[in-house]
């Protein structure tokens, strides 16, 4: 999943959660991130509807190898942001260049 960040930047990560087989979500709708997650948020999040953890995609957190990647955790079991993509912008296309 590739997302346009307020910033102009982009932020491409897997849809995998990193220890397990869940899917990630990106959830657009500040209210159902209220009512099914009990997290207030003025943008929108990353969710992983099998443990209910939510991701701040504007937020940076810890990762397995002590580097920073963006998505910290800010509700829920989560042990670390989700697995990030590096990309790279190449005229009008977005490459994906490497992943941790």
């Amino acid at each position: 999943m590739i997302v346009h960040l307020p910033d102009g930047s982009y932020w491409a990560f897997s849809l995998r959660e990193p220890f397990g087989t869940c899917e990630l979500d990106y959830v657009t709708d500040l209210e159902k991130l209220r009512s099914d997650y009990n997290v207030r948020a003025s943008h929108p999040m990353v969710v992983n509807s099998c443990n209910r953890t939510i991701y701040d995609l504007l937020r940076y957190g810890g990762s397995s190898d002590g580097g920073l990647v963006r998505g910290d955790v800010v509700e829920g079991a989560g042990i670390r942001p989700p697995i990030a993509i590096e990309v790279r912008v190449e005229g009008k296309h977005l490459i994906a260049v490497r992943m941790e």
